[in-house]
């Protein structure tokens, strides 16, 4: 299913920050499938609120376009490293 390859397919949130642009490797991931999306494009929201040591976490939204939840995430990820 398409949601469950974007829960893992963006760039996180980290690239926004401070931190060096570069690979993120996974070392977690859990994606719950909440229901069939409808046709169309999905809106896909994800957040990092911690980033500590080696590791941060990025928690995501996926919606289709009637605005049903489709799919969340939760990933844990190594920080990029310059």
């Amino acid at each position: 299913m398409v949601a469950l390859m974007a829960a893992d397919a963006f760039p996180p949130p980290v690239v926004n920050s401070d931190l060096p642009v570069a690979w993120t490797p996974t070392v977690e991931l859990t994606a719950q499938l909440r229901a069939r999306p409808a046709g169309g494009p999905l809106r896909c929201t994800f957040r990092t609120r911690f980033v500590q040591g080696s590791y941060l976490e990025e928690d995501g939204e996926l919606w289709d376009g009637d605005g049903t939840l489709v799919a969340l995430s939760r990933q844990l990820a190594l920080v990029p490293r310059a």
